[in-house]
C-alpha cells in the first residue's frame, strides 16, 4: 500500500499522517488495510504531503504496481 510505504519512509505514525492531512486516523488506517479507496480530495492532500517531503509518489505507484505484476506470475 502506497500510504504505508509512505509512513515507513517517513518514519511516523498512522495518527502523525492523520494530523499531517487534517483527517482523521480511522480513515489512514482504513486507505491503508484497502477498506476504503481516499476520495479525489484526500488522493490530493496526500500526494501534495508527499510532494512536500520530497517523495516521488508516482514513482512508489509504478513499483509497487510492478511488484504486484510480478507477484501474478
Amino acid at each position: 500500500m502506497l500510504v504505508k510505504e509512505v509512513r515507513r519512509r517517513l518514519d511516523i505514525s498512522q495518527q502523525e499522517l492523520a494530523t499531517a492531512l487534517g483527517i482523521n486516523f480511522t480513515t489512514i488506517n482504513r486507505w491503508e488495510n484497502g477498506h476504503v479507496q481516499p476520495s479525489k480530495m484526500g488522493q490530493k492532500c496526500f500526494y501534495d504531503f508527499c510532494e512536500t517531503h520530497s517523495i516521488d509518489w508516482q514513482l512508489l505507484i509504478q513499483k509497487n504496481s510492478n511488484e504486484e505484476k510480478a507477484n501474478d506470475k
